[in-house]
């Protein structure tokens, strides 16, 4: 008869090779919220270098943007953990892989919120853009683009919440940063270092969200349309 497979091997293995990378990156002091913070910063800047172009080039192209919009949407509902799966065995274990989805699962919170920013500008507003004469894409820049910004804040801080999520279970796969404390007490069954990692994952999400709450309230106050007129410089 034959023996039933182990379906806890694979996931020993993958917590043992975290563990182990783990250990090694705490004596390195790649471990720990600067490490979780440098993962985080890189994929959410790397995201919006991509996404907020992208949006402002195809928010007025209504059947491009819903096609982006789509193919964004459907690799957002990959399962995390199915995804860094599949890159670990591409890339292999280590910060690229958890760095690579970090930057997948960021594009459609940010592609998606600058797009509706910019949709949302009231037609009176644009009339008054167009009225300046500038050409369009530093219309989209100087007036429209500051217009929408706490739209983009909220993606930004959306995309920057769910980077500090996934970045923990980076950790499973040999990331640096909080995830690979929490991996390393699971696997050495360590209290302390679980709740290490845990309080600092729940420290860094209160204050992200924080931060880019009082980002948008400034800027939904310091923003009308006005100012941003009066901002550019006389021909």
């Amino acid at each position: 008869m034959r023996s039933p497979p182990n379906c806890f091997a694979a996931t020993n293995s993958c917590i043992a090779i975290a563990s182990h990378v783990s250990t090694n990156a705490r004596a390195d002091d790649d471990l720990g919220g600067p490490a979780h913070i440098a993962l985080c910063a890189v994929a959410v800047a790397v995201a919006a270098a991509i996404a907020i172009p992208s949006a402002l080039l195809l928010a007025d192209r209504s059947s491009a943007e819903r096609g982006v919009s789509a193919l964004l949407g459907a690799l957002y509902t990959v399962p995390s953990l199915a995804l860094l799966a599949v890159l670990v065995r591409f890339v292999g274990l280590g910060d690229t892989s958890v760095e690579i989805a970090l930057v997948a699962y960021a594009l459609y919170a940010i592609f998606r919120s600058t797009v509706v920013g910019i949709r949302a500008i009231p037609v009176e507003q644009r009339e008054i853009a167009a009225a300046l004469g500038l050409p369009p894409w530093r219309r989209r820049l100087r007036i429209e683009l500051p217009s929408a910004m706490p739209a983009v804040l909220s993606g930004l801080r959306i995309a920057t919440l769910g980077s500090i999520a996934l970045a923990t279970l980076g950790g499973y796969v040999g990331g640096s940063g909080l995830g690979a404390i929490v991996f390393t007490g699971f696997a050495l069954q360590n209290r302390a270092m679980l709740i290490e990692g845990a309080i600092g994952v729940v420290a860094l999400a209160l204050l992200s969200e924080s931060a880019f709450r009082l980002l948008e309230m400034r800027q939904r106050r310091s923003v009308p349309l006005g100012r941003v007129v009066a901002a550019l410089p006389k021909h």
